[in-house]
């Protein structure tokens, strides 16, 4: 089961003036709930505007965030980041991105219940959000929540597009 908040706290970071710049949601007692709702004021971020580094300093923020809260990656969550870079496209030059990625964070260090908890209700927080517009990521370890890899598979995705 998916909290109502879940959703209308997701709308704050893909719709409008995007108030946080990324989510992180638990499994509270059966529910799927907010756990942290980031803005780019609490990261301590100036001017919302990091595509020159591809979000690279929000996103080391928000992996030591997940690494704290998931207790040096022994514990699953579920997140939401929203990623701005930029990239070479076709006709247009240089263009200014900005895509939200939705990570599946299952460590492999974690115990095999809380792995199947977060396997059986992946489908409902994924029909809560609408993630079929974003990228998703699985991420088992802590080197798969890669700033590199995620920004390679997000500039393969949408550059020359």
């Amino acid at each position: 089961m998916v909290n109502p908040e879940v959703q209308a706290t997701f709308q704050k970071l893909s719709e409008g003036k995007r108030e946080y710049r990324y989510i992180l949601f638990k499994i509270q007692e059966r529910e799927v709930v907010v756990e942290a709702a980031v803005s780019q004021e609490e990261l301590g971020l100036s001017g919302g505007d990091d595509y020159e580094d591809n979000s690279k300093a929000a996103f080391e923020k928000f992996v030591e965030d997940v690494k704290t809260r998931t207790e040096n990656y022994t514990d699953c969550r579920y997140a939401v980041f929203d990623f701005k870079f930029t990239c070479s496209r076709v006709g247009a030059g240089t263009s200014k991105m900005d895509k939200i990625v939705f990570l599946q964070i299952v460590p492999d260090t974690s115990t095999i219940k809380k792995k199947m908890v977060y396997a059986s209700s992946a489908s409902a927080i994924k029909a809560s959000l609408g993630t079929g517009k974003m990228l998703q990521f699985q991420v088992s370890d802590e080197s798969e929540l890669s700033h590199k890899e995620l920004l390679s598979k997000l500039v393969e995705k949408y550059a020359d597009n």
